[in-house]
């Protein structure tokens, strides 16, 4: 399971949450051309992304929510909220943590 975290730019843990077990980005075949944050993300490593990206990412999680077998709806909510709070402040990084 994918964790995900707020980081400050010093490394300072600011919010964090767990993705929902079912999200895969490579096994659900999300189209990299298209979503090309979702789609780059690796669920055995660690992806690390700045505000630019997460305002990126905001945009796609807006278009796939339609779409249960890329995001349910409930973790949607919570990626949406938790890169809001990513984008609070300057120099804050949200990070996925693989397994």
């Amino acid at each position: 399971m994918i964790r995900i975290d707020v980081r400050s730019g010093k490394g300072d843990l600011v919010a964090s949450i767990a993705s929902d077990p079912g999200f895969d980005p490579v096994l659900s075949g999300v189209d990299r051309k298209k979503y090309p944050i979702l789609g780059h993300l690796d669920p055995y490593g660690d992806t690390v992304l700045n505000r630019l990206q997460v305002q990126s990412l905001l945009e796609e999680i807006s278009e796939v929510r339609s779409n249960p077998e890329i995001v349910s709806e409930e973790f949607a909510d919570a990626l949406v909220a938790l890169s809001r709070e990513c984008l609070l402040r300057p120099h804050r990084f949200l990070r996925f943590v693989g397994e």
